[in-house]
């Protein structure tokens, strides 16, 4: 068997694309196999092109893969979009119907007729992607009792007809396989090991870490692709004691949040970049308050409602800077699904310990992505607290007091002796109303020295993971859920003799300014691949550091690909090889 498979499901909504793939996924996590996944939807809410990949191994991966072993097809249009994409030993396998240029063709073909089949033999149309799981499972060697336990863990509050219907459809499919085709020596599953993964998407790893952190409130809006952090909430947050509440928009969704914290609560939403835009004016007021706060951002592609269910990364500028006047907060990007666990536990804690609002930077594609997880990742999320007031013993309680710490004393509203104001306004120590310039001065001081402070906090030095160590003639900055396969980009550069290494900041502001300098100060081109336009984590190294870089941007919807990197890799390299050259002349 292959130590790494991928495949790629592809057609239309409504076909049963993504049923497909979620259960070949949940069978690979049972089997003990490592996985990672890819999906696209239409925007249209009926039809429309959709896809989902996985990859599957043995061993720990970060990415989805580029060149798949296995396309399923289930029309033409699938096909012709997603053939180029196939390995040339692959193996296609595609409604009978679809129309195969085979001249030439070193792939591996077969055509069924899955349509037919569950039309004329099982009587149900939407049984065809069960009929197609039918077929992998006798090509790739799935366990049929493992289908079996799936379906009817799926259709266990459906009608007995209906778990018999989809039962016969895996026989058909089973049996049409086994005596039409041939089996490819050595194609299939890999072999898993004894242990058991967890299993899920970003969005519910965010929920699930949010929930392990201690959120007790939860307001939000329903937008994709965030809405799912929501729904997994409203389901279980109540169960711990929290609450769920869907507001008429994301403006009340923050502020209640606002609200919230500041009665003490551990208080969080969720949105995607259109959301984000509403809060700015909030986010303000959470910072100038001195009020904790956690807001995820899903984003897609922009600007306006842009592309809904695409994949960016282009909201890094607006998480940053997005609100009038000077107003810090911290950015976080998680780069895998178990890191949306314990990332989740690290915007907590510094929303709590500083004061201060976190933005949390995911994507569609880690959003959708469904990953395995090592049971127990929860234990590994940091706790968090707020400094708490107590009454002075006399005088006034100063709410804001300006002290060598920068972080002061919360007061649950309440608390006697403890009574203060409140306000969106630039203020004293005491909340009260000041306009002059030196207390808006020592105030602006105070807020920024918080971030001065989390950039040298012990939990701020392991949020940077280095992918090789020492001098590099390439360096390849990246953040978020590029990280995967900027990995396995520099993997293949090192493959073709290549000096290169790489650096991933998980906290976008403050900068881990540290690990950076050094970082920079041990390559001599810096490349900064994202998911964006204008290259935003580019143009703030170049500001922040003077150092020159190579942007590679991308904005098709879809993530990176190892191969795109490596010719960048490749081209800065060449590069450098000619200004030596030019330089000192060739050696000879």
């Amino acid at each position: 068997m292959m130590h790494d498979f991928t495949l790629r499901v592809a057609g239309e909504s409504g076909e049963g694309v993504i049923t497909v793939g979620e259960t070949v996924a949940r069978i690979a996590a049972r089997e003990g196999l490592q996985l990672v996944t890819f999906r696209t939807f239409p925007a249209e809410i009926k039809g429309g092109a959709c896809m989902m990949q996985l990859r599957l191994s043995e061993q720990k991966i970060s990415y989805h893969g580029e060149k798949v072993d296995c396309l399923v097809a289930l029309n033409q249009v699938a096909l012709d979009e997603n053939f180029p994409d196939l390995k040339e030993q692959g193996v296609l396998l595609c409604e009978a119907d679809c129309d195969v240029l085979e001249d030439g063709l070193t792939a591996t073909v077969y055509k069924v007729p899955f349509e037919r089949i569950a039309v004329r033999e099982i009587g149900s149309r939407i049984s065809k992607n069960i009929v197609v799981l039918g077929v992998l499972a006798e090509l790739l060697g799935i366990p049929k009792p493992r289908i079996e336990e799936f379906l009817a863990e799926k259709f266990v509050k459906k009608s007995e007809a209906i778990l018999d219907h989809n039962m016969q459809a895996l026989e058909k499919g089973i049996c049409f396989a086994r005596e039409n085709f041939t089996k490819r020596e050595g194609f299939g599953f890999p072999r898993g090991k004894p242990e058991r993964h967890l299993l899920m998407t970003g969005n519910e790893a965010i929920a699930l870490g949010s929930a392990a952190a201690g959120v007790k409130c939860f307001f939000g809006y329903p937008i994709t692709p965030a809405s799912e952090i929501m729904e997994w909430l409203a389901v279980h947050l109540p169960k711990m004691g929290g609450k769920v509440l869907q507001t008429e928009d994301e403006i009340s969704a923050i502020c209640a949040v606002a609200g919230a914290s500041w009665a003490g609560e551990k208080a969080m939403t969720a949105t995607s970049g259109p959301g984000l835009s509403l809060m700015c004016e909030a986010l303000g007021l959470l910072s100038i308050a001195e009020i904790p706060a956690v807001i995820v951002d899903s984003q897609r592609g922009g600007p306006s409602t842009g592309l809904p269910t695409k994949t960016e990364q282009s909201d890094l500028m607006l998480a940053i800077h997005g609100s009038h006047g000077d107003a810090p907060r911290v950015v976080l990007a998680p780069t895998s699904v178990s890191e949306c666990i314990t990332m989740m536990g690290a915007a907590f804690y510094f929303a709590e310990k500083y004061q201060i609002p976190v933005i949390v930077l995911v994507d569609q594609a880690l959003s959708a992505r469904v990953e395995t997880v090592k049971p127990g990742i929860v234990e590994e999320i940091p706790q968090s607290s707020r400094l708490r007031a107590q009454a002075p013993a006399e005088g006034k309680f100063a709410r804001y007091k300006l002290a060598n710490s920068p972080v002061s004393p919360a007061a649950i509203p309440g608390t006697d002796g403890c009574e203060h104001m409140v306000t969106g306004m630039e203020h004293d120590e005491f909340g009260n109303f000041a306009c002059d310039d030196e207390t808006h001065t020592a105030m602006t001081v105070k807020r920024f020295r918080k971030l001065e402070e989390i950039e040298h906090d012990p939990l701020t030095q392991n949020l940077c993971e280095s992918i090789g160590e020492g001098r590099a003639d390439i360096g390849v900055v990246t953040w978020g859920s590029s990280a995967g396969p900027v990995e396995e980009a520099i993997q293949e550069a090192r493959r073709l003799g290549i000096s290169v290494r790489g650096l991933v900041p998980k906290i976008l502001n403050p900068l881990p300014h540290a690990q950076m300098k050094k970082f920079f100060s041990e390559v001599n081109q810096v490349i900064v691949p994202e998911l964006n336009f204008t290259g935003q984590l580019a143009s703030q190294l170049r500001a922040t550091y003077r150092v020159p870089t190579i942007s590679l941007t991308k904005i098709k919807g879809v993530p990176l690909e190892p191969s795109e990197i490596v010719a960048k890799i490749i081209e800065a390299a060449d590069g450098l090889q000619q200004r030596s050259v030019r330089r000192y002349g060739r050696a000879g």
